[in-house]
């Protein structure tokens, strides 16, 4: 099969960065004997960089071609009229680039971004191609929660055409597939017809590296330089420093639990938060702040790790993210404050623990619970690397997803 994957924001290995989602199912698409074409963009979502200042193809090896879509509009903020620019001209730039190609027998597409969703779309529907959209997160119902109640009418006016265009991709699209059941159903609500039986949930997975003692001691040596001591029970937080994620919450309870020496709360990451958080915790010996790392640097970092840390707001809507199973893949407990289906996954699977999103004392009281509890913190790492190995490592779900495409969307597509 000759197939498209259009992912506009996923990091990239070729620059450092550990595979996620498309980067994992590009590589196993080829091995299994596919001619794979990732449709990515020139600028760098994570360092809000540009890789290339133009549209670029890029042969990586035999059947995995990366073509980066360009737009001259940059932007700082995740959220703002920029990016919105940005994508908008992305979008543009895959139609002009996509027109003059060989038409693919599948495309692959990750919502958002809207834009290159609903031009993918229109493609695969003109030109008979069937669609999958895989649905990654809740736009463009998140954008408008974003704003005061004050300018939700306003928003809804300027986000009119999203609304209208996330109504025609679902409408339209081959089949939908989506990280959680809860994505799956929001997609779901946005169509006029019955998906019911063109819906699939592929969770996102992830895939476990192995490295050696060398280089693991190498990147001890660069964290130890930070503070960062490994004879402590450490509390990992890894992600993006945005708008939906609290660790004002954490910072405020490392703040209350600075009498115990033998606790460090690790923050890896950066974004917009990052001067904010880092104030809050000015003066604090148990907080780390490492910045962005490495794939490298985080296989280090949860291998010495005690828990793993999903700290979201209050009614944040992330379903099943990618933190999960990266912690799961390291064996680690979990400490959330999600309450969706992840929630559901660390009770059911005995692997972690919820607390109340922004009330400090509840976070102390289960972190407590876990970090005093060593029989109870052993079992939940067992359980984790169990779970991890046997439901979600990256071969199992893309292998599967692998199958769908093959029996499901192109069986069904011989049968017209």
């Amino acid at each position: 099969m000759n197939i498209w994957l259009i992912m506009s924001g996923e990091p990239l290995a070729l620059y450092g960065e550990r595979p996620h989602r498309v980067g994992v199912l590009s590589e196993m698409l080829v091995d299994a004997g596919h001619k794979v074409t990732w449709w990515t963009t020139t600028f760098d979502h994570q360092n809000k960089k540009y890789f290339y200042d133009k549209y670029t193809k890029v042969d990586i090896k035999k059947n995995l071609t990366m073509r980066y879509l360009h737009s001259k509009v940059a932007y700082r903020k995740n959220i703002s009229f920029a990016r919105i620019n940005n994508h908008k001209l992305v979008a543009k730039n895959f139609t002009e680039v996509s027109s003059s190609l060989e038409k693919p027998d599948l495309i692959f597409c990750a919502f958002p971004t809207i834009d290159l969703a609903y031009h993918a779309t229109s493609y695969a529907v003109k030109n008979d191609i069937p669609v999958v959209i895989d649905v990654r997160d809740l736009w463009p119902d998140i954008l408008l929660q974003a704003l005061p109640k004050t300018f939700k009418f306003i928003g809804e006016f300027l986000l009119s055409r999203y609304f209208r265009q996330t109504k025609y991709i679902f409408n339209n699209c081959t089949a939908i597939t989506a990280v959680s059941d809860n994505y799956l159903q929001w997609a779901i609500g946005y169509t006029d017809i019955d998906r019911s039986d063109s819906g699939h949930v592929f969770p996102l997975g992830y895939q476990k590296n192995i490295v050696s003692e060398y280089d693991l001691h190498a990147s001890q040596l660069k964290f130890q330089d930070i503070g960062l001591d490994e004879s402590k029970i450490l509390i990992w937080f890894v992600g993006t420093f945005g708008q939906t994620y609290d660790l004002n919450t954490i910072i405020k309870a490392a703040r209350k639990l600075k009498h115990r020496d033998d606790i460090q709360f690790i923050l890896t990451g950066n974004g917009e938060k990052m001067e904010e958080w880092a104030k809050l915790a000015k003066g604090l010996h148990n907080v780390i702040f490492t910045g962005w790392v490495d794939k490298l640097g985080l296989d280090y970092l949860s291998s010495v790790s005690t828990i793993g840390l999903m700290s979201y707001k209050k009614g944040a809507p992330q379903g099943l993210p990618n933190k999960v199973f990266e912690y799961l893949s390291a064996g680690l407990p979990i400490l959330s404050s999600l309450q969706t289906e992840t929630k559901d996954l660390l009770k059911n699977e005995q692997v972690g623990l919820t607390y109340i999103a922004g009330d400090v004392d509840d976070f102390i009281i289960n972190l407590k619970n876990l970090i005093d509890n060593k029989n109870l913190l052993t079992s939940m790492k067992e359980k984790s690397t169990l779970v991890f190995e046997t439901q979600y490592s990256s071969s199992i779900i893309y292998g599967n997803m692998i199958k769908y495409f093959e029996k499901k969307i192109l069986k069904d597509k011989i049968r017209e």
